[in-house]
């Protein structure tokens, strides 16, 4: 068997694209384990072209499963080069499909088979829900499988790879910042919220949680295309937060192409780019994140941060108040506009919003103070203001 054998992850990309070219994907094939290369470089284009490649396919002939385990795998040699275990991938979703075939039974009723796939998964094999999105251990596929934890991602991952070896239709959803998965077949939707141990949350919850407004781009059910973009964006967000920002840039383009009306996607490209200084790059992505959500309150902080970089102070200000009205306890947004008013000159309002900022934790350089004292409120004033 393939699984038993031991193949470079050159190979493995071969094996994936010739299956999914070729229309063979009902089931997906993983490669025992991935060692780390010699010619770390030449294997991740070969991925990068691959992923191009399945990016085109029809929706109908993407495997989720064996994606989302090419692209883990790749970020497990890149981040850590560590071996990607495709044989304990494959061999523990077939064990935990068998015990979910075993309490569902035909798999026809859709609360029998919720309650089993949440049965199997958080009490059975004891499934626990770790909401750091700082470790990858916690969205690598492999590594969620063999330590039975996971964050919203990875947890949501190994239900859509369940899915999809049993033919059930599921389908991952995304809010910002989160994601769950949905049970939405023949008339039934049934949400399943895995940071609560598969629990059912219904959608006006998630609203007004995560602050949804009608016509939102959230809270629908994905394709596998577009699931596989949102894991892409975060797995770009921990390149990122290594410092390795031109790989995360990379990574984002990849879940553009996977889902180009992924909001988050341009906003974190945006995140990269503005910490490499390259502030007009930053401030073209963000504007197409806010063109899909306009209501994204950090990419109107951020895109007025990246402005002022810019040397557009007016336009940078108008962002800022923008990212007030849609959150006005940012601190951080709020301390940018001080900034911004006081780099124009118009000390009157940055020592307006240099108070309101100091209220909520906020400290500024003494030489910008000196300049402000004289304008400053007294401090009865400062909690009455707007």
């Amino acid at each position: 068997m393939l699984s038993a054998l031991r193949v470079n992850l050159r190979t493995n990309l071969f094996i994936f694209l010739c299956v999914l070219l070729f229309g063979a994907v009902a089931c997906p094939v993983f490669a025992a384990s991935v060692p780390c290369p010699d010619d770390a470089f030449a294997d991740t284009r070969l991925a990068g072209d691959t992923l191009k490649k399945m990016a085109l396919l029809p929706e109908s002939e993407i495997s989720l499963s064996g994606t989302l385990f090419l692209v883990s795998a790749r970020a497990s040699r890149e981040l850590e080069c560590r071996d990607a275990d495709g044989g304990l991938v494959e061999k523990e979703l077939d064990r935990i499909a068998r015990r979910v075939i075993v309490h569902a039974g035909d798999l026809k009723d859709p609360a029998r088979t919720v309650s089993a796939l949440n049965r199997v998964l958080f009490y059975e094999d004891g499934f626990v829900y770790d909401p750091n999105a700082g470790n990858p251990e916690n969205y690598l596929l492999d590594r969620v499988l063999a330590r039975k934890h996971g964050n919203c991602l990875g947890l949501t991952s190994v239900y859509l790879a369940l899915a999809e070896k049993l033919k059930i239709p599921l389908g991952g959803v995304y809010v910002p910042g989160h994601c769950f998965v949905r049970y939405e077949g023949s008339g039934n939707r049934i949400n399943i919220e895995t940071g609560e141990g598969g629990g059912e949350r219904k959608n006006a919850w998630y609203s007004k949680k995560y602050r949804l407004k009608d016509g939102s781009p959230y809270l629908r059910t994905l394709g596998r295309r577009e699931m596989i973009g949102v894991y892409l964006k975060s797995l770009g967000a921990a390149y990122s937060r290594k410092g390795r920002d031109e790989e995360a840039l990379r990574i984002y383009r990849e879940a553009a192409n996977f889902f180009p009306t992924l909001p988050d996607a341009y906003f974190n490209a945006g995140v990269s780019f503005q910490k490499m200084g390259k502030m007009e790059d930053a401030v073209a992505q963000y504007r197409r994140a806010l063109a899909l959500d306009p209501d994204m309150a950090p990419a109107r902080g951020n895109l007025g941060s990246a402005l002022c970089g810019c040397g557009k102070l007016e336009d940078g200000i108008v962002e800022f108040r923008k990212a007030l009205d849609l959150n006005p306890k940012n601190a951080s947004v709020r301390s940018g506009l001080a900034k911004a008013y006081f780099a124009r000159g118009d000390y009157k309002q940055a020592a307006e919003h240099c108070d309101r900022a100091i209220e909520q934790g906020c400290r500024f350089e003494p030489s910008m103070m000196d300049v402000l004292n004289r304008y400053r409120k007294p401090r009865a004033e400062i909690s009455s203001g707007p």
